[in-house]
């Protein structure tokens, strides 16, 4: 069977938060930007996608009073002069109305934060995740990292929810990795990657140039992950299970090892410069 190929893979600045190197897992105490990376690509039947959205104003504006303001003194964010990621996608020469459906690989605001701009996409979530962080107090919900104003009022008219069931065993490099082969065409594979939020997942995307596997934040920067290099302490803290963390990062080392995929991490530097050097 012939392998179906996305196009128009582009990784996109979605803004960042500044913080010190070292909570990344990095021997530095230096200041530095953690890009809020997410991506655009066009399937040949099934149009123009995103996973995720980086940040916009509605961040800011979710984040003025309490308990919410704690997130933004968390990560302090600069949207790089755009408000929106509309203005990014543009910005970058492609059609922001093409955009059919977004993927959301979890629910922290830095991922979420642009969804009410599309008010036309259809939103792909794990269905079980979304409905506990929608239980929670507003106070819990802070705790977790999501933020319900974010969400739109249509989410679940406009949600493509689906269960837990979808995700099966792997095969071949991803034979440790429960997999949802999502358009049953290989071109798309959502790759359960438990540790860092509730029901965070990443994505293997097919394209006639190279197979890349986008862990989003299973690792904050791609040279302390492959190295086995451990996180602080208190960046340990702020992963929901720990445990699952580090025996996701090392499964991910194994498959790097020996596969030639093209590995990338949302707020990594080098996926930071791929993101600059697409609009170059």
């Amino acid at each position: 069977m012939t392998q179906t190929s996305l196009t128009k893979l582009r990784f996109l600045n979605g803004g960042y938060c500044s913080q010190f190197a070292r909570l990344a897992g990095a021997k530095s105490w230096k200041w530095i930007r953690f890009p809020a990376i997410f991506l655009y690509f066009e399937h040949p039947v099934h149009g123009a996608s995103l996973i995720d959205t980086g940040y916009s104003s509605h961040f800011i504006s979710e984040t003025r009073s309490f308990p919410e303001r704690f997130y933004r003194w968390l990560t302090p964010v600069n949207l790089r002069g755009k408000e929106d990621p509309i203005q990014t996608i543009a910005a970058s020469g492609l059609d922001p109305s093409n955009v059919r459906r977004i993927f959301i690989s979890h629910f922290h605001a830095d991922h979420v934060a642009g969804l009410r701009y599309f008010s036309s996409s259809e939103l792909v979530y794990r269905k079980e995740t979304y409905r506990e962080l929608m239980e929670q107090s507003r106070v819990n919900q802070v705790r977790h990292g999501f933020l319900s104003g974010l969400i739109p009022s249509d989410f679940e008219s406009r949600g493509i929810g689906f269960d837990e069931s979808r995700f099966i065993p792997g095969t071949g490099p991803l034979d440790t990795f429960p997999v949802y082969d999502y358009w049953g065409d290989g071109s798309l594979i959502l790759v359960d990657l438990p540790g860092h939020s509730e029901g965070h997942f990443g994505f293997l995307l097919r394209t006639e140039a190279e197979t890349l596997f986008y862990i989003v934040d299973a690792c904050w920067h791609l040279e302390v992950l492959l190295s086995g290099d451990s996180l602080p302490w208190i960046t340990r803290r702020i992963q929901s299970d720990w445990g699952e963390y580090r025996t996701t990062q090392e499964k991910l080392r194994r498959l790097q090892r020996k596969t030639d995929w093209t590995f990338a991490a949302c707020h990594c530097p080098r996926t930071g410069e791929r993101a600059e050097n697409a609009n170059h």
